[in-house]
Parts: C-alpha cells; sequence; structure tokens
C-alpha cells in the first residue's frame, strides 16, 4: 500500500494509508487528515449499523485551494468587463473560508429531515437517504456556479474530497464516489 500524502483543513502534511487501486483508506487517517478525532466514537456507532444506515465520511482533499479558485472567480466576474457567475447552489457567505464551505459542501448534501451532520466529516443517513446524498454530490458538479469555479481552479483545487463509508466490522473505509479524473470527487 503507497502512502498518498493529504492535506487537511489546518494546512498540515499527514501521511495516510489511503491506497488508490482498492479505493480504501483507513478511518483514523480521514480523521486525522481532517482535524476531527473527537469525532471517533461518534461515527463508530454509527458504523456498526452501516449495512442499514451508511454515514457518509467525506475525507477532505483540495478545499483550501478550492475557496481560493472560488475567491479567483467571483474576483474575475466583479471586474470591469467580468462576466457574473450563476446562483450559488451552496448558498456561501460573502467571506467564504474552508469551514464555511465543508459545512455548506454537507448541508447541500444533507436530506431534509436527516440527522444532522457530524462537524464537517460525517453526514448519517438511512440506506434510502444513501441514494440520495450521492445523487446530490454528482449533481453538485454539474451545477454552472461550480463549473465556472472549477474552470478557474483546475488541476490545483480537485478533487475537493473523497467519499467513504465504513466497511462492516472494520477501521477501513471504502469509496462511495468513483474516481474520476478533474473531478469534485476524484
Amino acid at each position: 500500500m503507497a502512502p498518498v500524502i493529504s492535506t487537511s483543513m489546518r494546512g498540515e502534511e499527514v501521511h495516510s494509508a489511503i491506497n488508490a487501486t482498492s479505493n480504501t483508506a483507513l478511518f483514523e487517517d480521514v480523521l486525522k487528515a481532517n482535524g476531527e478525532e473527537h469525532l471517533s466514537s461518534k461515527i463508530m456507532a454509527l458504523a456498526v449499523h452501516v449495512e442499514d444506515e451508511p454515514p457518509m465520511i467525506f475525507g477532505w482533499q483540495n478545499v483550501e485551494d478550492f475557496v481560493q479558485a472560488i475567491q479567483a472567480a467571483q474576483a474575475q466576474a466583479a471586474a470591469p468587463g467580468g462576466v457574473p457567475l450563476p446562483a450559488d447552489p451552496l448558498h456561501l457567505p460573502a467571506a467564504v473560508n474552508v469551514q464555511n464551505f465543508k459545512e455548506a459542501v454537507l448541508e447541500y448534501a444533507r436530506v431534509p429531515g436527516a440527522a444532522a451532520r457530524l462537524d464537517t466529516t460525517c453526514l448519517p443517513c438511512s440506506q434510502e437517504q444513501f441514494g440520495q446524498v450521492v445523487f446530490m454530490l454528482a449533481n453538485l458538479e454539474s451545477e454552472a456556479w461550480i463549473q465556472c469555479v472549477m474552470a478557474v481552479g483546475v488541476p490545483n483545487s480537485l478533487p475537493i474530497a473523497h467519499v467513504y463509508v465504513p466497511r462492516p466490522h472494520s477501521n477501513t473505509l471504502g469509496r462511495v464516489t468513483p474516481q474520476i479524473p478533474n473531478s469534485l470527487w476524484g
């Protein structure tokens, strides 16, 4: 298994046992990279019921670069002769930052009536909600506003996250989203 270096929201480099060929990651490594180790027991309690209620785990990747791409796209749009950006599907505040961007992505994907997100790492969901969340993540990628930001930020700003679910009776996570070059979910 070849280690992959990922960047956390705090800008630290974390060596992670993420296996690109089998699309797996260690649960603890993803939490550490996200800076949210305090969620371990809560998420592990949810993972016991993964077959019926699969919690979606977000392993954030290039969020800081994506936020910079958002700011650059906004500046280009505001410049004389700039083309206005389409409507922001995430409803981000004017002062967008890494934290509120992650929160907005999870709230966008969260199914109405579903359990609240756990910080910026986990979306608890039922099996039915799981499919809806995957659909919303795919839909986000096709939003015109996201496409404009991606055009400014590619390739450094992608992917923004790898999305996982816990594997039953294991500390290993399996990828939910396929590896697609230049996509939000990589």
